[in-house]
């Protein structure tokens, strides 16, 4: 069965250690800016939002590439970019609409959430369980859509959009 990580933003206080083991786990280093899960806090309103990529049913990142690097496993549901074809043309984070890729400053390199190959870091050491990484069935992918339309929403709501 697929698994994927779900986001209860009403959890989450802030405080980045998701973000520092993301990036210790993929590039060996303290540096949020690499990380592939990001804390969008709005001290103004009040919101502190965790955002990944959701590994969509119909990910709207993968017919926007123009030279077809994005997949997405059919067994898995994992959304995946080959790094041998990636142009870092930035076409797939302007089209997804809850900010899942990112660029790596660093390595100059746009990057998604790959679920840590199946043991997510940022899921095993959030203090607060505002991430979990679980079983999807049809239920709890209405759930989700449910949540995620919520938290797009609030984005939009914030941003001014």
């Amino acid at each position: 069965m697929k698994r994927k990580i779900f986001v209860h933003s009403e959890r989450c206080t802030g405080c980045m250690i998701c973000m520092m083991a993301c990036c210790f786990r993929k590039s060996n280093t303290f540096n949020p800016a690499r990380s592939r899960i990001r804390i969008i806090n709005w001290e103004e309103k009040g919101a502190i939002v965790p955002i990944l990529c959701q590994h969509c049913e119909e990910p709207v990142c993968l017919p926007c590439c123009p030279v077809e690097a994005i997949s997405k496993d059919v067994e898995t549901g994992l959304v995946e970019i080959n790094r041998d074809i990636c142009i870092n043309c930035n076409m797939c984070r302007k089209a997804c609409p809850f900010g899942g890729p990112s660029l790596d400053p660093v390595a100059e390199e746009v990057v998604i959430c790959d679920l840590c190959k199946g043991d997510p870091a940022c899921v095993s050491t959030c203090p607060t369980a505002a991430l979990e990484y679980t079983e999807v069935d049809s239920s709890s992918l209405v759930n989700r859509r449910k949540g995620m339309g919520e938290i797009r929403k609030t984005v939009l709501k914030l941003e001014g959009a």
